[in-house]
C-alpha cells in the first residue's frame, strides 16, 4: 500500500481544489502567496479527470481510462488521492504506467512553507540513498527522487512541490521497453515537470 505522503500529526488540511479554469483561462493568472494563499478549497470529484495528462503522452502514453478518486481527510478536512493509468501509444517508451497525486492545501501560505520543509528533511533521513534534485520553475519551490537505480527498467520517480498554499505529491511508476538511458530518463522527468506545470494552471480558481 502506498505510503501517505503528508504526516497525519500535521494539522493539514488536505482539500481538493476544482479547476474553474480547465480551459486555460488560468494560465496567466497570478496566485496570492501570501496569507491564506490562493487555492481555495471546492468540494468536486471530477479534479482528477481535468488534470493534463496529455503532458506525459510521450514517453509515457496516452490516458487509459476515467482516473480513479479515493477521498480521504486530514485534520478534519476533504482531501483526495488521483490515481491514472496510462495506455502504451506508438511514441511512449514505458509501459504499465501509473499515476498518483496527492493534492493537499494549508490554511496559510507559512504552514504550507514549514510542512513542505519538513517533509523534505524527512525524506532525506527515511530515503538516504535517494537523490533529492530541486527543480526550477514547478511553482514556488520543488524537489524530485527516485526509488530506483538509473538503469533499472522499472522506473519510480517522483515529484513534490508546493505553490502558495497548495502542495502537489507526484508519483509515476513505469517500465521501461528498453533499458534506460541518461537521455530518456531527463526527457521522463520533463514530461513529469511539464505535467506539474499543467495541473498548477488546472488548479488555479
Amino acid at each position: 500500500m502506498r505510503r501517505s505522503r503528508f504526516p497525519r500529526h500535521a494539522a493539514v488540511a488536505v482539500a481538493l481544489v476544482l479547476a474553474t479554469t480547465a480551459c486555460g483561462g488560468g494560465a496567466d493568472r497570478e496566485v496570492s502567496q501570501e496569507g491564506k494563499g490562493g487555492y481555495p478549497w471546492k468540494a468536486t470529484d471530477e479534479i482528477c479527470n481535468v488534470l493534463p495528462y496529455g503532458e506525459l503522452a510521450d514517453p509515457l502514453g496516452a490516458r487509459e481510462e476515467a482516473a480513479d478518486r479515493i477521498k480521504r481527510s486530514g485534520g478534519g478536512a476533504p482531501g483526495v488521492q488521483c490515481v491514472q493509468p496510462l495506455a502504451e501509444s506508438g511514441p511512449a517508451k514505458y509501459g504499465n504506467v501509473k499515476v498518483e497525486l496527492d493534492l493537499a492545501y494549508t490554511e496559510s501560505v507559512d504552514f504550507a512553507q514549514d510542512v513542505f520543509a519538513r517533509n523534505r528533511e524527512n525524506t532525506r533521513t527515511t530515503s538516504p540513498d535517494s537523490v533529492l534534485v530541486d527543480v526550477e520553475g514547478v511553482g514556488r519551490e520543488a524537489y524530485r527522487f527516485a526509488f530506483n537505480k538509473p538503469d533499472d527498467r522499472r522506473q519510480v520517480r517522483e515529484l513534490r512541490l508546493r505553490d502558495s498554499n497548495l502542495m502537489i505529491d507526484i508519483t509515476v511508476t513505469a517500465e521501461a521497453r528498453s533499458l534506460p538511458t541518461p537521455e530518456s530518463l531527463k526527457a521522463f522527468d520533463a514530461s513529469v515537470e511539464d505535467f506539474a506545470k499543467g495541473c498548477l494552471e488546472a488548479l488555479r480558481a
